[in-house]
C-alpha cells in the first residue's frame, strides 16, 4: 500500500516553494533583504530527523526517521541527498461501513471469508494450526484491518547549477520502494532573475512512474468482493508542470506565487479498499471492491508571504486545488517564529486549516436497489467532504563554539490533527443508531537536528 501521511497532497505546493523561494535575492546592499527570510547557506549541511505519528483508536502508528545532506560550491552549485525510511502499523480502515451485526473480512492474501484454520505438522511431529487470514469486525465498530503494517525506504537526490548570471536550473530524482509499490520520478526546474535580482520566475516538470503490487494481486475494480477476483500487477504515472513568481516586496517581506497542474492515469484504486451494499433496512448484504476513474486531472494555485521583524517572522500562505473528480480544496497556514535577543534560539508555533468537497463518486455505501453496474464508487474518507487542522509548536536551540560555519540547531516539534467529516448521510434503517463518521484524530512527536560541516 502506497504509504499516506496528513499533507501528503502538498507536494505540488512544496516544489513550486522550493523553485522560487531559495532563489529570491536584494541587488544593493542598503536593501539586502533580511536574512531571517533567507538564511545564508553554508558550504555543507547535514540534517537528520526522527518522527513519530500515532492515530488515535488504535489506528496508524509509524515512525520515521530522515536524513540528507547539502554541498553548496559557491557559485550557485548545489547538490542534495537525502533518504527517509517509514515504518507504519496498528490498523487501517477498509471503506466498510459500521454494521449493528458482527462482520468478517479477508486479509488482502486471503481469498475466502469462510477459511477454516490450516493445521501443519512439523518434522519433530509437532502439530500446529494456523488462524485463517480473516479478521471480525464487533457490531458498531468502524471495520478496520488490524494486520496493517507497511515500510517504505526512498531516496532522492538533487543539483542546482547555474547556466548564466542570471539563469539557473535544477534537475533532480527520486525512488521509493515498498513491497506492493515502487515509484520512481524525475523533475527538472529552470529560473531567470529580473529586475536586480528581486523578482524570479520559475517554470518546473516532475515525472512520476509507480507500479502497484498489491499483496494477494489488485482485485478487479467494482467486482464482488466474495468472489476474490484479481489480476497481476499494474501501473500508474504522474506528469506535473510548475509555473512561479517570487518577488522581494522589501528587505523585510518576500512573496510568491505558484501555479501547477496535474495529469494521473493508470491503476488509481486504493487495491485494499471496498464498499458496503445495504438494504432499506440498513443491513448490509454485500460488498464491492472499489472502483475509481483511470484519469485525474489536478489544477492549484499555492500564495505565500513571509515578513521578517526584529525578533519575529511571521509566515503565511494559502493553497487552492480542483479537480475533474469534484474534490476542491483550501489550505491556510500560518507560522509565527520568535527569536531571542541573540537569536540562538526560536519558538515557533504554527496553525494549518483544511477543507475539501467530496468526489463525485464518493459513496459511504451502496443501496442493493440500486443499479446493478457502478461506474465508479469509493467510500475512502480521504474522498469524503471534511475539514481538518493541525496545530503545532517548535523550540529550537542553536549550538556553536563561535563559528557560523560550525553551527548546528536541534529542535523538537509536537503537532495534534484532527479531521472531522462534513455532510454526514444519515444511513438508512438501523444505520441510524451508530456513529458512521468517527473522524480522526492524530499527534505527531519528532526531533531534528542540524549541523554544518
Amino acid at each position: 500500500m502506497q504509504l499516506k501521511r496528513p499533507g501528503a497532497g502538498l507536494r505540488a505546493q512544496l516544489l513550486a516553494a522550493s523553485c522560487t523561494l531559495l532563489g529570491a535575492t536584494a541587488a544593493h546592499a542598503d536593501d539586502a533583504i533580511d536574512p531571517a527570510l533567507v538564511p545564508t547557506e553554508p558550504a555543507r549541511s547535514l540534517d537528520g530527523a526522527l518522527a513519530y505519528y500515532h492515530e488515535s483508536d488504535g489506528r496508524v502508528t509509524a515512525i520515521e526517521p530522515v536524513i540528507s545532506y547539502r554541498k553548496s560550491y559557491g557559485d550557485d552549485r548545489a547538490l542534495g541527498l537525502k533518504l527517509t525510511f517509514d515504518s507504519l502499523s496498528g490498523g487501517s480502515p477498509n471503506g466498510a461501513i459500521a454494521s449493528t451485526k458482527a462482520q468478517t473480512f479477508a486479509t488482502p492474501s486471503g481469498k475466502s471469508l469462510n477459511a477454516a484454520p490450516q493445521t501443519y505438522t512439523t518434522a519433530s511431529g509437532q502439530v500446529i494450526s494456523v488462524a485463517a487470514p480473516v479478521y471480525v469486525v464487533a457490531p458498531g465498530q468502524l471495520p478496520i484491518d488490524p494486520n496493517y503494517h507497511d515500510q517504505r525506504l526512498a531516496a532522492s537526490g538533487s543539483y542546482e547549477l547555474p547556466l548564466t548570471r542570471l539563469v539557473r536550473t535544477t534537475l533532480g530524482g527520486a525512488l521509493s520502494w515498498e513491497h506492493d509499490f515502487v515509484s520512481t520520478s524525475l523533475n527538472g526546474t529552470i529560473a531567470r532573475d529580473f529586475n536586480d535580482k528581486n523578482t524570479t520566475l520559475s517554470a518546473g516538470v516532475n515525472g512520476e512512474f509507480d507500479v502497484v503490487k498489491p499483496i494477494g494481486g489488485a482485485p478487479v475494480p467494482g467486482s464482488d468482493y466474495t468472489l476474490f477476483e484479481k489480476t497481476g500487477n499494474h501501473s500508474k504515472h504522474d506528469a506535473n508542470v510548475v509555473l512561479g513568481l517570487t518577488q522581494v516586496m522589501t528587505r523585510r517581506w518576500l512573496t510568491s506565487l505558484s501555479v501547477s497542474y496535474d495529469h494521473l492515469a493508470g491503476y488509481l484504486n486504493d487495491p485494499y479498499k471496498i464498499v458496503s451494499i445495504v438494504d432499506a433496512g440498513g443491513n448490509v448484504t454485500g460488498y464491492l471492491f472499489e472502483k475509481r476513474p483511470e484519469t485525474r486531472d489536478r489544477r492549484s494555485a499555492f500564495l505565500e508571504s513571509r515578513v521578517a521583524l526584529d525578533h519575529a517572522m511571521i509566515a503565511a500562505d494559502g493553497r487552492y486545488m480542483t479537480d475533474d473528480w469534484g474534490v476542491r480544496s483550501q489550505t491556510l497556514n500560518l507560522r509565527l517564529r520568535l527569536w531571542d535577543h541573540d537569536r540562538d534560539r526560536y519558538l515557533e508555533p504554527s496553525l494549518r486549516w483544511y477543507k475539501q468537497t467530496a468526489a463525485n463518486f464518493y459513496a459511504p455505501w451502496l443501496l442493493s436497489s440500486g443499479p446493478s453496474y457502478v461506474e465508479a464508487a469509493s467510500a475512502d474518507s480521504r474522498l469524503a467532504p471534511l475539514h481538518a487542522f493541525t496545530v503545532a509548536l517548535k523550540y529550537a536551540v542553536k549550538m556553536d563554539d563561535g563559528s557560523v560555519d560550525d553551527a548546528s540547531e536541534i529542535a523538537v516539534r509536537a503537532q495534534f490533527y484532527r479531521q472531522t467529516q462534513d455532510h454526514r448521510t444519515p444511513g438508512p434503517g438501523v444505520l441510524q443508531t451508530l456513529d458512521l463518521y468517527p473522524g480522526l484524530k492524530a499527534v505527531m512527536l519528532s526531533v531534528e537536528y542540524r549541523t554544518n560541516l
